[in-house]
């Protein structure tokens, strides 16, 4: 029997993969740099603009939470 995934097991794989989109950011920043293929460049950008904003609505709805 499968057991169904508590609110906090879902906020905790969604900050998991938040994270991974900032990271990919961050290493594509301090490894390979820009320039070179505006496609990817654009989407990894854009995957780590909108992973932080889940993460702040994120951690907005636990301070109202735990308040």
């Amino acid at each position: 029997m499968q057991h169904a995934q508590t609110d906090q097991e879902k906020l905790i794989q969604i900050a998991a993969a938040c994270q991974e989109a900032i990271q990919a950011q961050r290493q594509r920043e301090t490894r390979q740099g820009y320039g070179l293929d505006d496609y990817t460049e654009g989407r990894i950008v854009g995957a780590a603009n909108l992973a932080r904003k889940i993460m702040r609505i994120v951690s907005a709805s636990q301070a109202d939470g735990a308040t």
